[in-house]
């Protein structure tokens, strides 16, 4: 075949990024570009519209072999389905995940545990499948070494992890205990960096504190005398998988990247970094639990396409209680049909080459290496992590990270879901809960507080604001009442009196509110209504308590009408 036949863009000019930056500003009409087109992460890291080759150095590597890809443990490159599971799940549960395709177990252990508690949890589970304690789970360690060798699993057999503290000096011991039992495939150690991320950490601070965590470690098993080579085989990083899957598949990347450096530095030829992929649990919901199977599916996507070695997706109810047997299903399966079905690890590095993604990876590795330095010499992780943590929840509050079914789009009259409590993990910093607390609020009395919409105009006039107002008042647990649309304030006025609640919200358009929004507030009040909102930036020539509009601060907004309504 010829040349010219092969090239398919042979008749078109090439197009450079001036040209299209033309076409741009004639889109945007004079708006600014960089606040329009451009967002910036909690790093700091700038994400553009549009990238190109220019964008990306490219001396990291190529895509498609080490350090972009994971560690070739896994049999057929596919990565290992782990499931999590506790007392509360029980052996039926963990029996079910196996029998249904789950290639391993994590048990989640609080506390004081007894060997026949934990030999009552494996009851039935085959020898050749995995067993990982999740990090903080220590007290079951040598039960689980017993198990072992009662059930006659050869050491050099045993497959799992004791889940240690890879800052605990005893991890150190715990490394030359398993090489000189034999357990050589056992990880010992667990850097859980899923844990900085549940405590509000950004992607940058969550990499730099696993690599200082990871640096520990190696330092450690330095002093005791170990093997670095064989010391950093026994340790998995365990990493948050969100909602933005470009984010979670170049902070995998870029955490392969950051450890390679460092094993190198210490001398040890590049290792591959075991990695362990957990869904958010940040950003899972109690309202509108649902929406959680969305979310841990995109999670688990990332996970997969940035070449996690192991993924545990969370049950969608798991932020209510104890998963039932659909919740601990669908958490499966949802990794079954990535894997088996979209065959998603048969695609060697699936992001390698994208400009967008190599372009942030570098700048999440290079941003994550300066943060690892400044801890290094000193700086509070602690102190980096509430600041990120405080950005964002300045956008959850302001509904610039929108909760879909919490903040945005709630269903107020959505099923109850019930499950038995679990203890809840003091580190955990859910996204979802400070709205889900006025909902919770709004519904702890005998009936559901009510708002009422003074809508002025036609339905084509006020409708926008009109249902701006009611999904708003909907994420604080108030039910928005009338929104007709009314001929005059007076109108709107008798209608509110009728209507018997103590919040009005005056909605229509900025037209509608030059001629009548001020007679519309005073109407209100002198009415006899205490607190009267304006749907709209505020002004003070209307004469409203407060206001309410894109960007404001919901969170403030609705704790204000719940003091008004005495919830």
């Amino acid at each position: 075949m010829s040349d010219a036949v092969m090239s398919l863009a042979g008749d078109f000019d090439l197009a450079g990024r001036d040209q299209w930056m033309e076409l741009v500003e004639q889109v945007l009409r004079g708006a600014p570009f960089d606040k329009k087109l451009v967002s910036t992460t909690y790093d700091g890291i700038r994400v553009q519209p549009l990238y190109t080759g220019a964008d990306h150095a490219g001396d990291a590597g190529l895509p498609g072999v080490a350090p972009f890809t994971r560690g070739s443990r896994v049999v057929g490159g596919a990565w290992q389905v782990r499931q999590a599971h506790s007392r509360a799940t029980g052996n039926g549960a963990v029996r079910d995940d196996l029998g249904g395709g789950a290639d391993a177990i994590e048990l989640h252990i609080e506390g004081e545990t007894s060997r026949e508690e934990l030999d009552d949890l494996l009851e039935g589970v085959p020898p050749t499948v995995p067993i990982m304690l999740a990090p903080g789970s220590e007290a079951a360690i040598w039960h689980l070494v017993d198990i072992w060798d009662n059930r006659g699993v050869a050491r050099d057999e045993a497959l799992g992890g004791f889940g240690m503290d890879p800052r605990d000096p005893a991890v150190a011991e715990a490394v030359a205990n398993t090489l000189n039992l034999n357990y050589r495939n056992v990880l010992v150690a667990a850097v859980n960096g899923a844990g900085l991320a549940d405590q509000g950490a950004s992607e940058a601070q969550e990499l730099a504190g696993s690599l200082a965590d990871g640096v520990a470690y190696l330092r450690a098993c330095e002093q005791a005398g170990l093997d670095l080579a064989m010391a950093a085989d026994r340790l998995e990083f365990r990493y948050a998988a969100g909602v933005d899957q470009f984010l979670t598949i170049a902070k995998l990347r870029a955490g392969r990247r950051l450890w390679a450096r460092v094993t190198q530095a210490c001398g040890i030829e590049p290792a591959a970094q075991r990695q362990h992929a957990v869904t958010s649990g940040a950003m899972m919901s109690r309202r509108d639990p649902w929406v959680n199977m969305i979310r841990t599916t995109v999670a688990c996507f990332a996970a997969a396409a940035g070449g996690a070695d192991a993924i545990t997706v969370s049950p969608y109810d798991s932020a209510i209680g104890v998963p039932d047997p659909l919740g601990l299903r669908i958490a499966r399966n949802t990794q079954l049909l990535l894997r088996e079905e979209s065959h998603i690890h048969e695609v060697i590095d699936p992001s390698g080459g994208s400009y967008y993604i190599e372009s942030l990876t570098d700048a999440l590795t290079t941003t994550a290496w300066g943060l690892f330095q400044e801890l290094e010499a000193g700086a509070s992780l602690a102190e980096l992590i509430e600041a990120a943590h405080q950005a964002r929840s300045r956008d959850v509050a302001t509904r610039r990270l929108p909760l879909t079914g919490v903040s945005e789009f709630p269903d107020l009259d959505e099923p109850a879901v019930d499950r038995p409590p679990v203890a809840s993990d003091p580190g955990l910093r859910r996204l979802a809960e400070p709205f889900e607390a006025l909902r919770d609020a709004a519904e702890a009395g005998p009936s559901r507080p009510t708002a009422f919409l003074a809508s002025l105009g036609s339905i084509a006039v006020h409708t926008a604001r009109t249902a701006f107002s009611a999904n708003l008042l909907a994420a604080g647990g108030i039910d928005a009442v009338g929104g007709d649309g009314y001929d005059t304030p007076e109108e709107a006025a008798t209608a509110w009196t009728a209507s018997g609640t103590p919040i009005a919200v005056v909605c229509s358009s900025d037209e509608m509110y030059e001629e009548h929004a001020a007679a519309a507030v005073a109407a209100l009040k002198e009415a006899g209504c205490s607190y009267v909102l304006l749907a709209g930036r505020p002004d003070d020539r209307w004469g409203a308590d407060d206001y309410i509009h894109m960007g404001c601060n919901a969170l403030a907004a609705l704790g204000a009408v719940h003091d008004r309504l005495g919830l």
